[in-house]
């Protein structure tokens, strides 16, 4: 606390209970995983977006006047961000009408980010209302003079660990819609591109072990999005006899936090490695910087070598909300010239 210049806290009565009591520990947990899972939906975006333009993505999918008619606050975002990015993108122009639609994992993004932000919204709501309550027992009400004790339920976390649980399954279909992505990019018969994204497919591997990454983060999402809030115990003799598990909930919805954000690192690295093929033409305004952007700290691929250091960069890339804010300052720009 000194080196953080913090002075203890001087605890008072009725103070303990904090200290022991599963609810602040749950509480506390959710907040900082929810700072990071706002960021994190921002960079889904951004390389879901890279990865819809390097496999030429039919734009009329993301269509403001089709999806206005399911309007869900977080699909509109997510489809207003997606246009933003991929905003004079000649990749994309290029490509317009050679199929007739896309595959769900790369059409659907709007509806399976904007459910996660969804849930995302509802957590924060959840949070903040836990963070601005009492969950004090037994409570002392009134006043010096009118005063009386009352034994209650308020240290019962069940809102924080349904909150938390459902944040956890919301991201963990993050990571698994962006799996299904990024895995499209590195098979020829769907991307048009080279196989596992290399020059000389034959002689090297590319990028076909961090699928194989991906794929198993997802398996492990998979175990722990089953929540845990349905779950109990007795505790007490038998007082105790209904406990929501919420520090359980939230510490898995870390675990999972941490999982995805792995994931979307590779689908990054993937689609940065996809527009090496690709930058004849002009990427979107969003994309194309998000791409120069981790050039910066990672070259691109000529032949194989060790990838968990690139893995590595690009997950703390994600962590970096200034590199974040750079690609959408990008957009805005462009915007504010037409």
């Amino acid at each position: 606390m000194n080196e953080e210049g913090l002075a203890p806290v001087i605890l008072g009565a009725k103070d303990g209970l904090c200290l022991v009591n599963g609810t602040p520990c749950m509480t506390g947990l959710s907040c900082l995983a929810i700072a990071d899972a706002e960021r994190l939906s921002q960079w889904a975006d951004v390389i879901g977006a890279m990865t819809f333009e390097a496999l030429g993505g039919q734009l009329d999918a993301f269509d403001e006047s089709i999806l206005a008619l399911k309007p869900h606050p977080g699909m509109q975002q997510v489809g207003k961000n997606l246009r933003s990015v991929l905003a004079g993108s000649e990749v994309l122009a290029s490509r317009q009408g050679i199929r007739t639609q896309d595959a769900l994992s790369i059409r659907s993004t709007p509806h399976v980010h904007g459910a996660t932000r969804d849930q995302l919204a509802h957590a924060i709501r959840q949070i903040e209302t836990e963070l601005n309550s009492v969950t004090d027992n037994p409570m002392l009400l009134g006043t010096p003079d009118d005063w009386r004790v009352v034994s209650q339920a308020n240290p019962h976390g069940q809102s924080v660990a349904m909150a938390a649980d459902l944040l956890c399954m919301a991201l963990a279909e993050l990571g698994s819609i962006a799996e299904r992505r990024l895995d499209r990019l590195i098979n020829p018969m769907v991307s048009g591109l080279p196989a596992f994204l290399v020059s000389q497919p034959g002689v090297n591997s590319g990028m076909m072990i961090v699928q194989y990454v991906a794929a198993s983060l997802c398996a492990e999402n998979r175990q722990m999005a089953q929540p845990a809030v349905v779950d109990n115990y007795v505790t007490s003799g038998l007082q105790e006899d209904h406990l929501s598990l919420g520090t359980s909930a939230a510490l898995k919805l870390h675990k999972v936090l941490g999982n995805v954000t792995q994931i979307l690192a590779i689908e990054y690295l993937l689609a940065a490695q996809a527009f090496e093929f690709l930058k004849a033409q002009g990427f979107g305004v969003g994309t194309g910087a998000a791409w120069r952007l981790l050039r910066e700290r990672i070259p691109a691929y000529d032949e194989d070598r060790w990838l968990a250091p690139d893995i590595a960069s690009s997950a703390a890339l994600l962590k970096d909300a200034t590199s974040l804010e750079r690609v959408f300052q990008h957009c805005r720009d462009h915007a504010a010239t037409l």
